[in-house]
């Protein structure tokens, strides 16, 4: 009867030790807070039994290949009942212990882990006993870790100067993705005498936009257009929640037009260089531009797309054949219903020899 007694009495202190780890957790993304040693101390703890205790926090991070990389020890610390943020002070008092190994040093020396299949594993222990501390809670989690990309911006190009009064902004997007992971653009002004690191970081902003979730932005429609003349400065930084996953360069463009618009009808055929070089034309139902071609009779490769409604298709386009020499080219945008009196647009024509030009115009219907 004793010997039963003694078997209940045990299994029950085994049930009650697992509800209590059963109930206390741990909040870790390891796709962001698993990059850095620091990361690893913005794991939260939720404790659900309503129990305030003194624990010690034990870390250890292992990767499949390198194994053990480092391993942490924290000294004692309060945790109360609900989320419970590791206190700050943590990081600079705890024990660091690191392996001796390549990917252990690359780790010590820079603050972040390399590239690898990590296990990160989070133990909370009895803080009140410094020998045979019992463990509290236990979870380990898996996470293959690829460095980001760069956030590389793609356009308006740096230093650019650019015709069109509301661009669109392009850049590459920060890859391996992270899920909830958003861009913030901004953009300001950049006054005379200023360089442009200061204009981002001291001008009041033109454009601060949050929560972007493709790798672009329409000009808002509520801004004011860009001034003629004027420089300005851009940067795009990539997000989740409040952490700072990934920062572009800051790069600046001038809204102006090289060269004054070209009336079309007094000008006639230009060299389709000159052209783009000046990057602005008024095209009055045509363009007109003049190609050398020093090969053989080829097709022309143009496109045409809309910079005011990149929503209209400007449809088939008129096939046009290059012969050997020089070629004087008109194309006839009359006919065409994308084609709309007052929007800005786009030819893209390849060369003959492979390098492609672009010519940003104004369309202006001549039956107005």
């Amino acid at each position: 009867m004793w010997q039963i007694k003694h078997c209940w009495t045990i299994l029950m202190c085994l049930l009650v030790t697992g509800v209590v780890k059963a109930q206390v957790s741990f909040a870790f993304i390891p796709e962001i807070q698993g990059r850095t040693l620091d990361g690893l101390f913005m794991a939260r703890t939720v404790a659900l039994d309503g129990q305030s205790r003194v624990v010690k926090l034990s870390i250890t991070v292992t990767e499949q290949k390198a194994g053990k990389i480092v391993e942490i020890q924290t000294p004692a610390f309060h945790l109360f009942p609900g989320s419970n943020a590791i206190p700050p002070q943590l990081a600079r008092s705890s024990a660091v212990l690191f392996e001796d190994s390549k990917a252990a040093a690359v780790t010590r020396q820079s603050g972040s882990f390399i590239e690898g299949d990590y296990e990160y594993c989070y133990r909370l222990l009895d803080g009140t006993k410094t020998v045979g501390a019992e463990v509290i809670a236990e979870q380990c989690f898996q996470y293959y870790l690829q460095p980001f990309s760069p956030l590389m911006l793609l356009d308006p190009a740096d230093e650019s100067r650019n015709c069109n009064t509301r661009p669109t902004f392009f850049w590459q997007p920060v890859l391996p993705a992270v899920p909830n992971m958003q861009y913030r653009l901004l953009m300001v002004e950049i006054k005379e005498g200023q360089h442009k690191v200061e204009a981002i970081n001291t001008n009041l902003p033109l454009i601060n936009q949050l929560n972007i979730n493709t790798p672009m932005l329409f000009y808002p429609a509520v801004n004011r257009p860009l001034e003629e003349g004027k420089r300005y400065a851009w940067q795009v930084t990539a997000y989740r929640g409040t952490t700072l996953l990934a920062e572009s360069e800051i790069w600046e463009f001038t809204n102006t037009c090289v060269d004054k618009p070209v009336d079309t009808v007094k000008e006639a055929f230009r060299d389709i260089e000159d052209l783009a070089h000046g990057n602005f034309y008024v095209a009055n139902g045509k363009i007109l531009f003049a190609l050398h071609n020093a090969y053989n009779p080829m097709p022309l490769t143009y496109t045409m797309s809309c910079i005011t409604q990149p929503s209209l298709k400007t449809g088939k386009l008129e096939k046009i054949k290059l012969d050997r020499g020089m070629n004087y080219i008109t194309l006839d945008l009359q006919d065409k219903r994308a084609f709309k009196d007052g929007n800005y647009y786009q030819l893209s024509i390849k060369l003959p020899n492979g390098e492609w030009r672009q010519l940003r115009f104004l369309y202006k219907n001549p039956n107005k």
